[in-house]
């Protein structure tokens, strides 16, 4: 399967669907074999969390996904 991402940057700011709180996520290009990858910019430590399977802890009205304490709605 060929892999693909974005060219340039992007960022989108709104308010959460099921948490109400104002959120701003920034799409940035990737390089090969790299996958999806969360980085909560909100907290101290920039903390990574892999959109993989194993790190899914709950589905119900949406996904989350954890690594540590840190989760990713």
């Amino acid at each position: 399967m060929k892999q693909q991402t974005i060219n340039s940057e992007a960022t989108v700011s709104g308010i959460g669907l099921h948490t109400g709180e104002k959120v701003t996520m920034t799409f940035k290009p990737a390089p090969a074999n790299n996958g999806y990858k969360f980085i909560r910019t909100d907290l101290e430590t920039h903390p990574e969390i892999l959109a993989e399977i194993v790190n899914v802890v709950r589905t119900n009205r949406g996904t989350t996904i954890r690594k540590g304490s840190v989760e990713v709605n």
